[in-house]
C-alpha cells in the first residue's frame, strides 16, 4: 500500500466513522512480538500458525475513528521485516 492518500480517500468514501476495521497480516514467526505490540490494546486478535510453523496469520478487528488511524497502523507495521499485509 504505497499510495496511502488514495487508500485514505477510498476508506473515507466507503466507511462511516467510527467503524470496525479488520487488519490481516502474514508475518514470520520471529517477528510475532513486534507485530503484536502494535495491537496490544486490541482485545480481538486471532493468530494462526502456518502448516510448517514458519509464519503466522494475524487478524485484528479494531474500532477505528478515522481513516488516519488505519493508515497509521499500516505505516507502523511497514517497518516489520518480512510482513505481508492482506
Amino acid at each position: 500500500m504505497k499510495d496511502f492518500e488514495q487508500f485514505r480517500k477510498l476508506l473515507d468514501e466507503q466507511c462511516q466513522w467510527p467503524s470496525v476495521y479488520t487488519f490481516k497480516f502474514i508475518v514470520p514467526k520471529a517477528q510475532k512480538e513486534e507485530l503484536l505490540a502494535i495491537f496490544s490494546s486490541c482485545p480481538d486478535v486471532t493468530l494462526r500458525e502456518s502448516s510448517q510453523g514458519k509464519y503466522l496469520s494475524v487478524t485484528a478487528n479494531m474500532v477505528m475513528c478515522s481513516s488516519d488511524g488505519i493508515v497509521a497502523v499500516y505505516e507502523a507495521v511497514a517497518g516489520i521485516k518480512g510482513i505481508i499485509a492482506l
